[in-house]
């Protein structure tokens, strides 16, 4: 976590040294789905490798939700610092055919990004805008092997690749609403009890939010 807070406030810290037409802090929820993927294992008792379909239980507690920072540099391009708490929970029947009791992300994957965001032309009211970027993820990591110790805490989970597309619609001077698509491509690598766990998780979600410009 103390690199989350390093990260942001690094970035908030080159933030404020640049001459930005405007600013802007986003809320937003929504739908959230995960793809299957192959989860590959190695731990004292060797390498195994198993497929599972995910969960993504967007409105179960904790919910999906993101935070997002923007600075927009020009009335076209600008930057943003994008938080996302994106779930992921192994199916059950493949998880213990799998060999797993728990198998979780569930109080997040948690990927932090640096985007690059442009917008385009106002289309009856609504301003479409788009943006890829890079980052990385920490995940809450709840694993057990049937009959092993469970793995439950916050890790640094790797690489993240991030793209988004939407649009937003003012409502007066200071907030507009935001709706778009947000896809993420995380590559986990994470601690387990004897051994290490990797998948690659791909999160595919329909963002509802609020945005308010400072």
């Amino acid at each position: 976590m103390a690199l989350i807070k390093a990260t942001v406030l690094t970035l908030g810290l080159l933030s404020s040294g640049l001459v930005m037409a405007e600013r802007e802090l986003t809320v937003y929820g929504g739908g959230q789905t995960t793809p299957h993927s192959n989860v590959h294992v190695t731990d004292a008792a060797g390498s195994s490798t198993f497929p599972t379909s995910w969960q993504g239980k967007s409105l179960q507690m904790p919910p999906y939700y993101g935070l997002r920072y923007t600075a927009w540099l020009n009335e076209d391009w600008g930057y943003a610092i994008n938080f996302t708490h994106a779930k992921a929970k192994a199916n059950p029947v493949e998880r213990d055919i799998g060999g797993y009791s728990v198998l979780e992300f569930t109080d997040g994957a948690n990927p932090l990004t640096l985007v690059s965001m442009r917008r385009f032309e106002t289309i009856a009211g609504f301003r479409p805008h788009a943006g890829l970027g890079l980052g990385v993820s920490f995940p809450h990591v709840e694993v057990e092997k049937l009959g092993g110790v469970k793995t439950f805490g916050y890790q640094y989970g790797g690489p993240v690749l991030t793209a988004l597309g939407g649009a937003s619609y003012d409502l007066n001077e200071r907030w507009r609403l935001v709706t778009e698509f947000q896809f993420h491509y995380l590559k986990l690598d994470v601690r387990v009890d004897g051994g290490r766990l990797k998948t690659n998780l791909i999160t595919n979600a329909i963002n509802i939010g609020a945005s308010y410009r400072f």
